[in-house]
Formats: structure tokens, C-alpha cells, sequence
């Protein structure tokens, strides 16, 4: 699934127009924004047509000149306004073949640092209650001295202002490639660059679209690069991890995990930690998998055996040798069994469960999709 969005300073360009289009239906994209259109709104509805069966929705009743118009694939994505803003859309993101759902928030942040402050104040209330976000678009401010090249000064407190608001969301960037600077004025002797595009997320986007980046291509038509999430690849997303509980009753379940949090990992402490959650949930699939899979096969044949084990028990009564036997067959099915259960209850959040092989397979199949 992709998301991108650009500031194309001025639709009206046919050129610049095209471009959008372009690249929309080159890379199959699911929902983008632009940004800066300079379209009034008596004039927007013959561009809305050209975009059709494509569906649209913009920020015309805050700002006359439609800052932001975001647009998406009717027949890939469900999306709904929940919030229009002269500085910003937010919207919840249903991908109908992956069932994903996410919140994102497509910024066009002001030049002006005294009504940049309103969208810092926003973005805080709505990250008060929000699952898997996505902010992504132009923040007209750098995060650091070092995202920006001129001769020029400029206002640290407008960084500190960012980054307080970055904090306070719990956002980080996601991961990036393609150009560093995002803006340039394009001016021959005074050229200034800034790194003002961006696409940050939540905790809860690193768990669930952990493999979400970030490409940054060259301007072209326009002063700001064009900026593409690909939150997941649909060949390779699979559904959400889950812990299964029986997991912690095995003997080697903390060395596990310990082993996992221990493997060293860099950059910032909101990556590094998620980082390392990932490192554990990959370890604990790879147990799983060495210890616990086909636990259905498993189970049939340790079934099987237990059997076979008491019918020859019938014939030797006093055989000590198959009463032993018997006796560890019987540890390992019941061992199988508890875990089938454990992995039943979990799922279907029930004490009293009548499982059967059918039962076991949706559930075990579920479980396993992470």
C-alpha cells in the first residue's frame, strides 16, 4: 500500500497537474495529497472530474485557495474525514484487501511560526487517542540546524517549538531514502535547501507496519521533492503478531528472550526499543516453530502412539518396559493437548470451549499470522 503526498506549488500549471497524475497511476498509489494547489474552489470542480472514479476531499471551507485536496483509490481504500483544518485533513484509512486500518494526517504546515503553533496544539489533542498514525506532508520547519543549508539565520525557537510537539505526540520519522533536503528556493545566488517533508509515526505504527519507508524523489516540476510511503508490500503484509501464552511455560522461553533484547541495535531510543521488540518476536516465532509446529500432525501422532503403546499394555500387562513407555507418551500428549487448548481459549476468549481439529486449524492458523 502506498500514501504519497507532494507540494506541487500551483495545480493550475497543466504540467504540474500531469505530473500528479502521472505518478498516481504509475505506482498504483492508494490515497495521496497535494498540497499548495493555488486552485480557487469555483475552479476545483473541473480538476475533481479529471481525477473521477478517484474520490477527493479538501480544506476549501477553512482556506479559499484549497491548500490541501487528498485523494484515493474509491476501489482499494475507504477513507473518512474525521478532521478539516486550515493546516491540516485527518482521516481514518481502511485497505479493503489487508483489512489494515490507520489514522493519517496530511500536513501543510504555515510559513508563519506564530499560526504554526494552532497546528502544534492540534496534532497534540489528536494524538491523545489514536492507535497507528501517520503524519506525513510539508511542516515549513526543520527539526535540527543540520536539515538546512543557507547563509541566512534562522529562529531556533521555531525548532524547539517542532520537536516539543514531535515529543509530545510520541512521533518519530520513518525510515528514509532519496533526497536529503526536501526544499530549495531554486535561487541562483542565494540558494537555501531544508529538509521541510516529512512522514512521522506513532509507537503503535512501528508495531504494526514495521516495515513502512519512507522515498524521497527529486522536485522536479516543483520546489519540494515528491515524498512516498510504502506502508507495506500486499505480496508480503501479513496480519498482526500474537503472543501466545503458553509460550512462557517453556524452559528455554526467558534465555529466549533475553538472547533477542541483548542483540545490539542503534539510532534513537523510540527505534531502538521497537527494534529490539522485533528482535524478541522473531526469536519466539523461531522457538515456535523448532518446538511447537504442525502441533495438529503432532498431536494425531502422539494420539496414535499412546494407543498403540496401552493396546500392547493389553497383551503385556506386566511389560514395566511399556509401562514406561505409556507413561511419557502420555506426558507428550497431554503436553499437545494443553497447548491445542491454551491456543483455543486465547482466540476465542472463552472458558468452556468444545475444540476439534477444524476448530484448532482456523485458530492455530490465526495465531500464526504475525
Amino acid at each position: 500500500m502506498i500514501v504519497f503526498s507532494w507540494n506541487i506549488r500551483g495545480c493550475n500549471d497543466p504540467l504540474k497537474y500531469q505530473e500528479v497524475l502521472d505518478f498516481f497511476r504509475a505506482h498504483k498509489v492508494d490515497v495521496f495529497c497535494v498540497l499548495e494547489t493555488r486552485i480557487k474552489e469555483a475552479k476545483a470542480s473541473n480538476f475533481f472530474n479529471k481525477l473521477k472514479p478517484f474520490s477527493v476531499i479538501h480544506n476549501y471551507t477553512c482556506h479559499a485557495n484549497g491548500r490541501i485536496w487528498v485523494v484515493w483509490n474509491p476501489f482499494t481504500v475507504t477513507v473518512t474525514p474525521i478532521a478539516v483544518h486550515t493546516q491540516f485533513i485527518h482521516c481514518s484509512v481502511r485497505h479493503h484487501s489487508s483489512c489494515s486500518q490507520f489514522h493519517v494526517t496530511f500536513v501543510y504546515a504555515s510559513n508563519d511560526a506564530k499560526v504554526r503553533v494552532a497546528l502544534w496544539s492540534e496534532l497534540c489533542t489528536l494524538s491523545a487517542s489514536i492507535e497507528e498514525w501517520i503524519v506525513l506532508g510539508d511542516f515549513n520547519v526543520v527539526r535540527d540546524a543540520s536539515e538546512r543549508i543557507s547563509h541566512h539565520s534562522f529562529d531556533l525557537h521555531d525548532i524547539l517549538e517542532f520537536n516539543e510537539c514531535i515529543l509530545r505526540c510520541g512521533l518519530e520519522d520513518i525510515k528514509g531514502i532519496g533526497c536529503e533536503y526536501t526544499w530549495t528556493n531554486k535561487q541562483d545566488n542565494s540558494r537555501v535547501w531544508c529538509k521541510l517533508d516529512r512522514a512521522m509515526v506513532n509507537s503503535r505504527w512501528l508495531i504494526q507496519f514495521s516495515s513502512s519507508s519512507t522515498n524521497f524523489l527529486p522536485a522536479g516540476v516543483s520546489d519540494h521533492s515528491l515524498m512516498f510511503v510504502t506502508i507495506f508490500s500486499e505480496a508480503n503484509h501479513r496480519k498482526r503478531f500474537s503472543f501466545l501464552n503458553f509460550w512462557v511455560t517453556d524452559p528455554s522461553y526467558v534465555s529466549v528472550v533475553q538472547q533477542a533484547w541483548a542483540i545490539p541495535v542503534y539510532g534513537s531510543p523510540m527505534f531502538r526499543f521497537f527494534a529490539k521488540l522485533r528482535n524478541v518476536k522473531h526469536h519466539l516465532l523461531d522457538m515456535h516453530t523448532s518446538k511447537f509446529s504442525n502441533i495438529q500432525k503432532r498431536l494425531d501422532l502422539a494420539k496414535s502412539a499412546l494407543a498403540d503403546c496401552q493396546l500392547q499394555l493389553q497383551n503385556c500387562p506386566l511389560d514395566s518396559h511399556l509401562a514406561q513407555v505409556e507413561k511419557r507418551l502420555l506426558e507428550e500428549y497431554t503436553k499437545l493437548r494443553g497447548i491445542e487448548l491454551s491456543i483455543l481459549k486465547q482466540w476465542s476468549k472463552a472458558d468452556n470451549v468444545v475444540y476439534n481439529h477444524s476448530g484448532t486449524s482456523y485458530f492455530y492458523g490465526k495465531s500464526m499470522n504475525g
